[in-house]
């Protein structure tokens, strides 16, 4: 395919085109204009005012992270590099319930906004900038707690229907869905009408439901049951977010749990799911505490712990730690600026050498006090075998990470190396254990997030899309960062493009700051 206009702003010359379909590889020249693509194919007599020599390489759709948690990342840091190294130029954030909006009205945070197009207009008004686009969900337990507070009540109708009134305005302003985060106050406390209600409003608008599911372990039986019945009552599209077996007595359960949600779509329930390739979670240690322990958030819990009900939260504590070698499957990684000692050392650790007790959930009791319930962790609790058996099925892949900086001096915390290697280490994976096709790795990096969370002008290479790129090395993509040393940038991008823009080349940054906050067209 040729253009008629004699000069693009990029011609990327003599790679391998893949373009995000699943379709077979094929040799081609990709030209961009104005922030689009605007020819594939033979373009020898095109000419553009930046050149880029792609032979030996891939040229790919820019990678959508299916599941990150980058809504305000920007604030600390705009480089995104963490996910830029990586190849993404999409994330999908506002994840497991939580997003910058529609804030409470008493809350304090600058950039927890009333609503979405409040928080686009901060952004802009603020003169903020970022690397990477976002497409923001709409969280649960936000929109919960700007309604109901972070109590544990069922809501009323008239406070479902003020939720419901909320979500629609979101929506309608270009919001991409609604997100649960049901293991997680005040999410949690919401049964399955509300659910199934503010999934009506989700399908109304066209948008997707996708959810921290109420349990990723024991009772993962029920939890898919329970986010079928919100597709099932309400037709939303539904979505299962980082799809893991988190507990050591359901390992190997991973084909009864795809065999799940293959039925749920047999019987018309659009269910689909992302999953990221590493055998340990993150986050925060209170996930260990007791439901109602929440009721009324962190301040509630640390109360508890100091009230007549702390050995009912210890029960709870050690019902996951009760011995040395469980211990030392909890790694902290953030202290909350609070106890830096424990940063990078396990619950093991911490009890025996520094509270010098072999009682652990005692010792976590501390942890969560002295941080004031700040304090999060790397917990080790996937097999490679399920890990392995949900990358080879077909999920979306989300890093369930942050957009973030790639100088070390800048991350005052030890992160989850996914964060930095989520995508990188599928392509790994998918190369080294022979997963799937590399057409099929793209698509599901590219494509199927794009089909997914339906983004019409991402995710493939087609002429009139919008210009996100990602030209890489088929057999060098591969992350850097590990448990211990995170903050280390992945291998093997060689050149991204956000928006027209040259984000990285030859596996540089430059200065471009393209990102945009992409918003939803298509609702009804």
């Amino acid at each position: 395919m040729t253009e008629n206009r004699q000069t693009a702003d990029l011609v990327i010359r003599g790679g391998t085109v893949i373009d995000g379909t699943g379709r077979p590889r094929f040799r081609g020249d990709v030209a961009v204009r104005d922030g689009k693509i605007t020819a594939i194919g033979d373009l020898a007599a095109l000419r553009g005012r930046q050149e880029y020599r792609a032979d030996g390489l891939i040229v790919a759709p820019g990678f959508i992270d299916a599941h990150a948690h980058s809504d305000t990342a920007f604030v600390r840091d705009d480089s995104g590099a963490s996910k830029l190294y990586q190849g993404v130029t999409t994330e999908i954030s506002g994840n497991c319930g939580d997003s910058p909006f529609p804030a409470a009205p008493d809350n304090a945070d600058p950039w927890q906004l009333a609503s979405f197009s409040d928080f686009l207009a901060a952004f802009s008004s603020r003169g903020c900038r970022m690397a990477v686009n976002q497409a923001l969900l709409v969280g649960h337990g936000t929109l919960r707690r700007a309604v109901i507070g972070s109590g544990s009540r069922e809501a009323s109708a008239a406070e479902t229907a003020e939720m419901q009134r909320l979500l629609r305005r979101d929506l309608a302003d270009g919001a991409w869905g609604l997100s649960l985060g049901l293991e997680y106050a005040p999410g949690c406390f919401a049964n399955q009408r509300e659910l199934n209600e503010l999934g009506r409003t989700v399908a109304e608008m066209d948008g997707i439901v996708t959810c921290h599911m109420r349990s990723e372990g024991l009772r993962i039986d029920s939890a898919l049951e329970e986010l079928a019945q919100i597709g099932f009552s309400s037709g939303a599209r539904v979505h299962a977010s980082h799809l893991k077996l988190d507990h050591y007595m359901v390992h190997g359960r991973a084909p009864a749990v795809w065999a799940a949600i293959e039925k749920a779509n047999r019987e018309g329930i659009r269910f689909t799911a992302d999953t990221y390739p590493y055998t340990a979670s993150a986050t925060t240690l209170s996930i260990r505490c007791p439901r109602w322990s929440m009721d009324g958030g962190p301040k509630a819990l640390l109360e508890h712990l100091q009230g007549p009900r702390r050995a009912e939260i210890l029960d709870a504590i050690r019902s996951h730690y009760f011995n040395a070698e469980r211990a030392e499957t909890c790694l902290f990684s953030d202290d909350g600026g609070l106890w830096p000692g424990i940063v990078g050392r396990t619950l093991r650790d911490v009890a025996e050498n520094i509270l010098h007790t072999s009682d652990y959930a005692e010792a976590a009791a501390q942890v969560l006090l002295r941080t004031q319930a700040k304090a999060w962790c790397v917990f080790f609790v996937m097999s490679e075998q399920d890990m392995l058996y949900f990358l080879s099925r077909d999920v979306c892949i989300g890093s369930d990470g942050y957009a973030l900086s790639g100088d070390p001096d800048k991350v005052k915390y030890s992160p989850h190396p996914r964060s930095y290697g989520a995508i990188a280490e599928f392509f790994r994976l998918a190369r080294e254990k022979r997963l799937c096709s590399l057409e099929e790795a793209v698509r599901r990096v590219t494509g199927k997030p794009a089909h997914v969370f339906s983004i019409p002008d991402r995710g493939r290479l087609a002429v009139g899309l919008a210009a996100d790129i990602t030209v890489f090395d088929p057999a060098a993509i591969a992350p850097r960062a590990t448990y211990l040393q995170p903050v280390q940038l992945a291998q093997g991008v060689r050149l991204v493009i956000v928006n027209g823009k040259t984000a990285l080349r030859d596996g540089v940054q430059t200065e471009e700051r393209a990102g945009q906050f992409l918003r939803k067209r298509s609702g009804k």
